[in-house]
Order: C-alpha cells, then structure tokens, then sequence
C-alpha cells in the first residue's frame, strides 16, 4: 500500500534490490579464518587507493583491514570491505564490521552498512540519485535482523524530511513527514498490520493537529502524535470534535 508520502511501506527494500543485485557480484563470507600464517581474505586491490579511499567518517576504520574491490576494472577500487581481526582458540577470524561502495565510480560511497560481530545488520546509508548526499538512512533490530527506523530525503534537497517507524516485526506502524522544512513533522500516517488507516495534518504550522482523513470502515483508536517529539496523547482517532453551538437570534 502506497502512503501519502509517495512511497510504499518497507519501500527503502525494493529500492535496494538493484544495489543487492550488484553486490551478489563482490558476496563474500563476513569471517574469513586464518591458520598457521596463510590467509584467506583477498589482499588489497584497486590501485592509487590515495584517489578513492575508504571513508573515516562513514564506519569505524581504527585497527581494521581494509579490502578493496575494482568491479569495472579501472585501477580505482569501487567496493571497501572492513574487517577486526580477533583470536577465537588459536584461530584468527577476520571480522566484517563495514561495507562502502561507489556504484557509479565518482570516488564518493553511495552504499553504506555497518554490521556486528555476527555479521547482523546495524545500518545502512544509500544515495539513490548519486549527488553525494544520502537519501536513505536506516536502523536495525539486531536481534530479529528488521528494520526498526528509516530516515528519507524525500526531495532529495540534503535534509531528511521523512521518517517511518516499524514494529518487532518489521511491518511499518507509523510515517512522520515535515512538509515545511521546519525541521517539524506535519503530516502523520497511522499503520495498523501494516495498513494505512489514517493521515493527520498540521496545516498551519501551529504544532496542532488541523484535519485528518480515516480509511473508510476503519474506526481506529490510535493516539494522536505530541508535535512536541513526544508520544503523549492528546485524543483519539474515536474522538468526535464537539459541535459549535449556533449563535443566538437577534432580538426582534
């Protein structure tokens, strides 16, 4: 189901089917095991790595081995891979802990994940439209391997102005998007199993609700959003607004 936004719920998946399809070409194990001093990680490739390096302030790089992956062989590496080296019973086990690729070979990282001693999933970044600035950040559950939060730039302006909120299950309960660029939400998708069942407005930009549309059928008890940040309620979807009553006649 597509929410107002413009974008279908867990949409930030199918958009990276392409980036995925790519990198079944680099796959690799995330531990690679080490014995008596021979190696089965590949060695460092890609040429003048002083052209295109990994890059310090997308992951952790302090004490990691860096491999590099030139995919369409221009001597200028396009994949980084991270590893921590660590000793489990006498065996060094290389850890992948980050991942930076540059899909379009411009020297700036278009792909970013982070990932844990287990090889789960931490975060990930993504720059759809290849300006150097990402359009995608998103937050995993470690435990259950979901996503739980995913920030977009939804016009691609370098300001997250979008942002989605999922259940243990990863099933998309809620959307907050700031139309204004105030730096505030103003619109608020209400999700239930995954279904939109209802859109709140501030249309005025005075940190109150102003309208809202319901799903016909659905008679939803879902709080309305605190414009402060917090998740306070201040009525329900159930709520009908009170009647004005009518002003009196003028005395004949």
């Amino acid at each position: 189901m597509w929410n107002a936004s413009g974008f279908r719920a867990g949409d930030h998946l199918s958009r990276l089917a392409a980036v995925l399809l790519g990198l079944a070409l680099i796959a690799g194990a995330g531990a690679c095991k080490k014995k008596g001093g021979e190696t089965t990680t590949p060695s460092n490739t890609g040429g003048d790595t002083a052209v295109a390096k990994v890059d310090e302030t997308l992951c952790e790089t302090s004490g990691k081995n860096v491999v590099t992956y030139d995919l369409n062989r221009d001597n200028r590496p396009d994949v980084w891979r991270l590893f921590k080296t660590e000793d489990e019973a006498g065996t060094r086990l290389d850890i992948l802990t980050c991942k930076q690729v540059d899909f379009d070979h411009d020297g700036r990282k278009d792909w970013v994940v982070g990932y844990d001693r287990k090889g789960a999933v931490l975060y990930e970044k993504a720059d759809f439209d290849y300006d150097g600035r990402f359009d995608m950040s998103a937050v995993y559950d470690v435990k259950t391997g979901k996503v739980i939060e995913v920030e977009r730039d939804s016009d691609f302006d370098g300001k997250y102005d979008l942002r989605e909120m999922y259940d243990s299950a990863g099933v998309i309960s809620s959307v907050r998007k700031d139309r204004d660029a105030n730096g505030e939400p103003d619109v608020w998708e209400q999700y239930k199993e995954g279904a939109l069942i209802a859109i709140l407005y501030d249309d005025d930009g005075d940190a109150k609700v102003d309208r809202r549309e319901e799903v016909p059928g659905s008679r939803p008890k879902v709080e309305m959003p605190d414009l402060i940040g917090n998740d306070t309620a201040t009525g329900t979807l159930d709520d009908k607004p009170k009647s004005t009553p009518p002003a009196p006649k003028p005395n004949k």
